[in-house]
């Protein structure tokens, strides 16, 4: 979050910054996550598997340094020592596929996630809807992120207060009961 951060972050993450090697890296991880699932199918239609199981890997995003600090929503620098921050969270295009998904192949990863939605939560007031870069964008209607959270409770992979989720759930139907409300005012009178 600052330029020593950055610089942290690079001596940390790249080391020597010899690209070949982190090519090499680089393609190793990938190849780790792609060979979490097995396809027996034909050639041409594995890679269209792995293609598509590539792409649901690329969000969300990694949003902090290596010290885990990262700007909330509310534009102050935050860090944390219990979890990686993550943002790109495209929750309406993702909490029917792409997160469910996420539970078989990266669990490990899904508390960071929802613990990200509930840091989200706590320094803007609401769950995100479609949160990127510190910032709620607002694009999509409703609230997928209530059975995200959801999910990985009742899957017993996140380690979030119930108290404090079920709260949070509470105001995100509260503001959307509101919405609807509104809308349908503003089309009696227009």
């Amino acid at each position: 979050m600052s330029v020593e951060g950055a610089r942290h972050n690079l001596r940390s993450e790249a080391g020597d910054w010899y690209f070949d090697y982190l090519k090499i890296d680089a393609q190793d991880a990938w190849r780790r996550e792609l060979n979490r699932s097995k396809s027996r199918a034909t050639k041409k239609t594995k890679k269209i598997f792995y293609t598509a199981l590539y792409h649901s890997m690329l969000a969300p995003t990694l949003f902090c340094d290596v010290d885990r600090a990262y700007r909330g929503p509310d534009k102050q620098i935050h860090q944390t020592k219990a979890f990686n921050n993550y943002t790109t969270l495209s929750l309406w295009d993702t909490f029917r596929g792409e997160h469910p998904l996420l539970t078989i192949l990266q669990p490990n990863r899904v508390d960071d996630l929802i613990q990200s939605m509930m840091a989200f939560y706590r320094e803007n007031g609401l769950l995100p809807v479609w949160p990127l870069v510190g910032c709620e964008t607002n694009t999509m209607i409703g609230y997928h992120s209530v059975p995200v959270i959801a999910d990985a409770y009742f899957k017993g992979l996140t380690k979030i207060d119930p108290v404090e989720a079920l709260e949070a759930m509470k105001k995100a139907r509260f503001r959307i009961i509101t919405i609807a409300i509104f809308i349908k005012r503003r089309r009696q009178f227009h």
